[in-house]
């Protein structure tokens, strides 16, 4: 976003469509980001509140490394990942076009009002939340929120969000208003004739306006709530990392201790911690099992989602959708291509590998991982092998199990 401003600065006729939606189009092609990605949220959630309703829905989009939300008549909020900063928050005024003209878009801190707290691990990051949404879109805050990511059961999901899309016959929040009992009960009421799975959503709301359509595909959600959840654990432990490397370094500066690494033993603890923190999401530890039924979204997010994939030798890739008991076939998470992985500091990421790698081979025999199976952890580490150029040499050294 740093340099798209650059480049606008110095004249380049960037982002000059004479509609929000004209510099939406423009602005998603530019940051890489598929209009494929698109899901939709009614519920007042975000810093443009009066633009959104069940009638007129934000829009959000995604990619590996950003996010980009769209309300109808506001502004183009981004979140892209700095190496140094982490999350960075980005508010494009598409509201206020100027013919001819580029439109301003400016870092927003308020951003952080909601952005930076425990949800988020402490530090910057998206968040993806599941509410009781009334019939103006306001969430009945008495009833609560969750924070949602692939722990998450199908159950507590999607609260204020369009679904569309099967899953596998469980119900869940989406498609959703609540309103409140006479006793003070807050009780959801679908919007879809008998609660059905809906393949689109044109019956419900308007949808020419969304470069997506009437799309809000459930597996383009269930991708979105894992990613943000990594990113958060990436960033968090990133953040948590680099401070306790400088105040480890500073303290041995002013004790005159000469550990070669200029690391205490508590900074060795908490980098291991967060290493662990790490693999645990990485690996989908605590993924929620999905319906043996499986998950069924729409072919245009999946298409795009794959069209991204960093494919082995043999054609797998850390994208390859299961859709039945769990997410994705192969589980380690592909934001360990990430730039969020990638700008990890390098004391962080050699504990994360070592772990990885001690959980992949078997000689880390932590029983968090049990319910990856041998040939999993083969297929894994193989796939890494032939898609993640610095690995360490250690991991072109451990001989694959034979099955």
């Amino acid at each position: 976003m740093a340099r798209l401003g650059e480049r606008i600065q110095a004249g380049e006729p960037l982002l000059r469509g004479q509609t929000g939606r004209d510099v939406l189009h423009e602005l998603l092609a530019l940051l890489n980001v598929p209009e494929a990605s698109q899901v939709l949220v009614y519920s007042k959630t975000s810093a443009q509140n009066d633009h959104i309703s069940p009638d007129r829905p934000r829009a959000v989009y995604f990619s590996e490394n950003a996010y980009v939300g769209w309300v109808q008549g506001g502004k183009i909020e981004v979140i892209t990942l700095d190496p140094d900063l982490g999350a960075v928050f980005y508010l494009v005024n598409a509201d206020d076009l100027v013919p001819g003209k580029s439109p301003t878009f400016e870092r927003h801190q308020s951003c952080l009002n909601c952005h930076a707290g425990g949800p988020t691990a402490g530090t910057p990051g998206p968040l993806v939340r599941s509410v009781y949404p009334s019939a103006t879109g306001l969430p009945y805050f008495q009833a609560g929120s969750t924070y949602v990511d692939h722990s998450t059961p199908i159950a507590d999901r999607w609260g204020g969000w369009y679904v569309t899309g099967n899953a596998g016959g469980e119900e869940h929040r989406g498609n959703c208003l609540a309103n409140e009992e006479a006793d003070s009960r807050i009780v959801l009421h679908s919007m879809v004739p008998d609660g059905k799975p809906v393949a689109r959503l044109d019956g419900l709301i308007e949808t020419k306006p969304y470069l997506g359509g009437g799309r809000s595909d459930i597996v383009a959600l269930m991708v979105l709530e894992h990613q943000v959840h990594a990113h958060n654990t990436l960033l968090g432990a990133n953040m948590s990392a680099r401070q306790a490397i400088h105040r480890s370094r500073q303290l041995l500066k002013e004790l005159g201790g000469n550990e070669a690494d200029g690391l205490t033993d508590s900074t060795r603890r908490i980098l291991k911690h967060r290493a662990e923190a790490i693999v645990k999401c990485l690996l989908f530890a605590d993924e929620q099992k999905l319906p043996v039924g499986g998950i069924q979204g729409g072919a245009e997010f999946e298409k795009a989602f794959l069209s991204g994939a960093r494919q082995d030798p043999e054609g797998r890739s850390l994208r390859d959708l299961r859709l039945y008991e769990r997410l994705f076939k192969n589980r380690c998470s592909y934001t360990i291509y990430s730039d969020a992985f990638t700008a990890l500091v390098p004391e962080l990421k050699t504990a994360v590998f070592e772990k990885l790698l001690g959980v992949l081979n078997g000689t880390d025999l932590d029983e968090t991982f049990a319910d990856l199976g041998e040939s999993e952890r083969d297929r894994i580490l193989e796939i890494l092998r032939g898609t993640l150029p610095d690995l360490p040499q250690s991991w072109h050294q451990v001989a694959v199990r034979s099955h």
